[in-house]
């Protein structure tokens, strides 16, 4: 049974400025999460699997289990987003296992080095590490928040694996939070860049018939929520989701209309099972995932419906902004 949020006392006002290692910086989360720690004055660390080119570098090697120990030396928060693309098919068993294993090892190895920050300093350490609402698996129109059990299927057995390798860290007193994490929806790239990609062509349409909750989240609302949690003192499983909830085909309509396109190529079930089962699972899954612990927690959100999300995606101008 999953433990709900948590809130932790902390030991002292946290400073102004931080120092946040992450890994998974090079990934469309990452790149822009290091973006906004940059411009809010924190200092950043990047986990790299090659030769480190400057100091803000740190090489590790996840499949290996080893990082230096110097790594987390000063580090305030750790922020692990890494793992292989869900986007890349065909799901094969060999990639599927390297799916499950590039997220379990690299959260281990980060993990057993928090645990012994905690415990060779005695310091605070928080410890960001992603996950997904496909931890809930398929569950109809059950309304799922942090403090629901986990579901069956690929997916949600790699998300269990991946929290649980963060035991260590909890164990031995660090703040681990688990960032069940919605598609982020962005103006481009993201999750679902082939299915907006799709709806700008006019070629969009429901999945496996529409009617399955989609969680989804903005791009801007999933760092801010990150960087909310890095100064907060939750703990446990967050739900990084909208408070909006929508079906599938609700969602397309929505970015459809934003983009004054149509959408009406309807993809069936048994169509998207070509690319494997699944896969197919991963689309036409219904999760109807709520934020609960953020809310409770004081976050707001920019986008929190698709009235709000919907233009904000459909602005392919605001990459060039940003």
């Amino acid at each position: 049974m999953a433990t709900a949020a948590v809130h932790t006392a902390p030991e002292a006002p946290h400073a102004t400025t931080r120092t946040v290692l992450v890994a998974g910086s090079s990934g469309f989360l990452g790149h822009h999460l290091l973006r906004h720690l940059r411009r809010r004055g924190d200092r950043v660390r990047r986990l790299v699997r090659r030769e480190p080119r400057g100091p803000e570098e740190v090489r590790w090697d996840p499949a290996g289990g080893s990082l230096e120990p110097t790594a987390l030396e000063g580090v305030d928060v750790v922020v692990n987003l890494g793992g292989a693309s869900l986007g890349r098919l065909p799901w094969t068993p060999a990639y599927k296992e390297e799916i499950l294993c590039s997220r379990v090892d690299g959260a281990r190895v980060l993990a057993e080095s928090a645990a012994l920050a905690v415990t060779r300093h005695g310091r605070r350490v928080r410890f960001l590490q992603a996950s997904g609402t496909d931890f809930y698996g398929d569950r109809g129109e059950q309304v799922l928040t942090e403090a629901s059990g986990p579901g069956a299927g690929f997916l949600a057995e790699v998300c269990q694996q991946w929290e649980a390798a963060t035991t260590p860290a909890a164990d031995a007193g660090a703040d681990v939070v688990l960032l069940r994490t919605s598609p982020a929806l962005a103006p481009s790239g993201g999750a679902i860049a082939p299915l907006t990609t799709l709806i700008r062509l006019g070629l969009g349409g429901p999945i496996a018939g529409g009617r399955h909750w989609f969680p989804w989240i903005t791009l801007a609302d999933h760092v801010r929520a990150q960087l909310h949690l890095m100064d907060s003192a939750l703990a446990g499983p967050v739900n990084l989701t909208a408070p909006g909830a929508a079906r599938q085909g609700e969602l397309v309509d929505a970015l459809a209309s934003a983009m004054h396109r149509p959408a009406v190529v309807h993809a069936p079930r048994w169509a998207l099972a070509l690319a494997g089962r699944d896969f197919a699972d991963f689309l036409a899954s219904s999760r109807r995932v709520e934020p609960r612990a953020l809310l409770d927690d004081g976050f707001t959100f920019s986008h929190p419906d698709l009235a709000a999300a919907a233009p904000w995606v459909a602005d392919r101008r605001r990459e060039a902004r940003r």
